[in-house]
């Protein structure tokens, strides 16, 4: 069970223990729930893996939201208590009271459905990986039960959980034998991929095949299947993915930034939009909302291959901890220092007239500072601790890349009739300056220098040369090779070149779906780095010209005579954005919305491109938020000097 699972059910039991008050007698509840839950819910639960029942869920949602409601409304309490506020903002704030909890409860009573999905479309992405090591077994001995039992030790996917599912069946006699169990499997995952189906289909009648070749054949186009069919779903994604995309960047990115520079003039007309209403609507709101559609879009995609999990028992991620804490530290510190710059250059008598102090004025508000901070936190905490991550993970996809040449080395030296130390030796120096050149020299030392096996050379916890080599995959690949190498040298030999084909054919798919990704991922990272913070920097400007184009409105009608009577009115329209929302606060308000939406558009990018990747995700954001609010800064700046020469 994940982390995300065991929390959830976790937290149901705690409300259950401490909050079933909330639904009166809890066995009337219980049946009521019983009676009226659907067999769809019900799937998703035991497909999930949860181990609870249907109205325990429904109490967690009832506890979470009505907490949720109490601490809105005690917020509202404070914050309306301490200043007076615009009809406008009562109404927002009303209204996100009233939402937000009812939109929790729906979240978390449907949960294990949404989980469910999830995990079904995810597990689609498994079935290369899962057939391949079938597959694979198979052409070394010809055993489906075998095969099957070491897919499901060697993978750590969804699929991989079914399959060990599927032997215990077999175990206690669900089934009679291992073909009515696979047919049934087969059914089952058909609903979800015919692809999968078929290429199962075709594995086991390999097994009733007369002659080797034939066998082989049977074997080889039973992946084609998979693999043609994985590349056709995300095929099929990424044709979907544009109209999605296109509302995303629209209505979600390119509008409300839009209607940056259209806030102060609503004062005109009688609109008086205060702080509370902006940082509801764009700090809370918008980036709630473009989260949450970026997210059930990344929902539709199918996963692939997963990327390796890096333990922080890895030698170089010996002190992460403390480094960890040392970073946040830092980051705070760094934080401090910017963002209260501005403020002590005005107190310092504002130097060089940098800070401006009304509209128009000087280069930068006081509170831009503050955005510079926020990103510097960010940048440090995610590339002090995340950038080791990712150094591991770059040599990790290197030897992947590498790995299915070496194979194809070793391989024909093993056909050759050469030792295992000899043939892996000769690999590393074939293979000299790459790593898994380096990892195969240190099989042919432990081999030759510590007279271990095959096994212990490669696997051993303590000098095994794969050791800290975080890759399923290879340690996949690398544990059939150990098994091939007790037959004779030739079908060893045989048996790795076709290893090592089938690694090229995984890679050949991978980087196919990656090409077919492209454009929406570039798209979506250019408007971040550059569209996004180019058009908040120019809207930005806009909107203070405005402003101070109505204060000027405002201040020459006082000299009109009195027979116009529009002086009252003006004055009103043109310091109404003054008076509600001053100038820094606006900037800041929306310089957050921008970090929001960087954050969500490089989440959303990599999310398509790599799937569920946190250090890669936090490793792109340290890189890409800093430039997006220099383009950001830069264009406000240069935009507001151009501007400033028209009022």
């Amino acid at each position: 069970m994940s982390d995300n699972q065991d929390m959830y059910c976790r937290a149901c039991r705690f409300s259950v223990k401490h909050f079933s008050w909330l639904v009166g007698d809890i066995d009337k509840y219980r049946k009521k729930s019983e009676k009226t839950v659907s067999k769809e819910f019900l799937d998703a639960i035991g497909f999930s893996g949860f181990e609870l029942e249907p109205w325990e869920t429904h109490i967690l949602s009832y506890t979470f939201g009505l907490f949720l409601f109490i601490l809105l409304i005690g917020l509202d309490i404070i914050l309306f208590s301490i200043s007076t506020y615009e009809r406008n903002s009562m109404i927002f704030a009303a209204i996100f009271t009233a939402i937000v909890p009812i939109v929790a409860m729906i979240y978390l009573s449907e949960y294990p459905k949404i989980h469910a999905k999830f995990l079904k479309i995810h597990t689609l992405g498994d079935m290369p990986e899962i057939q391949s090591y079938i597959v694979m077994s198979m052409k070394l001995v010809p055993n489906m039960e075998r095969a099957i039992i070491f897919a499901s030790d060697n993978s750590f996917r969804p699929l991989a959980r079914d399959l060990k599912k599927l032997m215990w069946d077999i175990h206690i006699r669900v089934y009679s034998n291992i073909d009515e169990a696979l047919i049934v499997f087969a059914n089952q995952w058909g609903k979800n991929s015919e692809y999968f189906k078929r290429s199962l289909h075709l594995v086991k009648s390999s097994t009733s095949e007369p002659d080797d070749a034939q066998r082989i054949m049977t074997l080889n186009k039973s992946l084609d299947i998979v693999l043609e069919g994985t590349k056709t779903m995300m095929d099929a994604f990424a044709a979907k993915l544009k109209t999605p995309t296109y509302v995303l960047y629209s209505i979600f990115i390119l509008i409300p930034l839009a209607l940056v520079a259209l806030i102060p003039a609503v004062s005109i007309v009688g609109v008086k939009i205060d702080t509370v209403t902006l940082v509801l609507v764009y700090n809370i709101g918008l980036p709630l909302f473009t989260f949450l559609y970026s997210e059930f879009i990344l929902l539709q995609r199918p996963a692939t291959f997963s990327p390796p999990d890096i333990s922080d028992k890895h030698p170089e991620l010996t002190n992460i901890s403390s480094i960890r804490k040392n970073i946040i530290i830092i980051a705070l510190i760094a934080g401090a220092a910017v963002g209260f710059s501005g403020y002590v250059l005005l107190y310092l008598g504002n130097p060089f007239n940098i800070i401006s102090k009304e509209a128009m004025a000087g280069l930068v508000l006081p509170t831009f500072p503050i955005i510079w901070a926020i990103t510097a936190m960010i940048c440090v905490y995610c590339l002090g601790i995340y950038t080791p991550y990712k150094k591991i993970r770059d040599c990790v996809k290197q030897i992947e890349n590498e790995f299915a040449d070496a194979l194809f080395i070793l391989g024909r030296r093993i056909t050759e009739g050469r030792s295992a130390e000899e043939a892996f030796g000769h690999t590393s120096e074939t293979m000299k300056g790459s790593k898994i050149g380096e990892s195969f020299a240190d099989i042919a030392k432990n081999l030759t220098c510590m007279r271990t096996t095959l096994h212990g050379a490669i696997f051993n916890e303590e000098y095994g040369a794969l050791k800290d080599i975080y890759s399923d995959r290879v340690h996949t690949m690398m544990k059939l090779l150990t098994e091939s190498v007790q037959r004779s040298h030739e079908a060893a030999g045989m048996a790795i070149i076709k290893l090592a084909d089938h690694l090229k054919e995984l890679q050949e798919v991978e980087a196919n779906i990656r090409r077919s990704l492209y454009d929406v991922t570039s798209t979506m990272r250019s408007t971040a780095i550059i569209f996004a913070p180019l058009i908040a920097g120019v809207t930005l400007a806009l909107s203070e010209v405005i402003q101070k184009i109505l204060q000027n409105i405002s201040k020459e009608s006082r000299n009109l005579p009195d027979e116009y009577n529009i002086g009252d009115f003006m004055n009103d329209a043109g310091t109404g954005m003054t008076q509600t929302v001053p100038p820094d606060i606006f900037l800041l308000v929306v310089g957050i919305y921008m970090i929001f939406l960087v954050m969500i558009l490089t989440r959303f990018a990599g999310g398509i491109e790599y799937g569920d990747d946190r250090p890669q995700f936090m490793y792109d954001l340290g890189h890409t938020l800093p430039v997006s609010i220099m383009v950001f800064t830069v264009t406000t700046i240069v935009s507001r000097v151009i501007f400033s020469s028209m009022v």
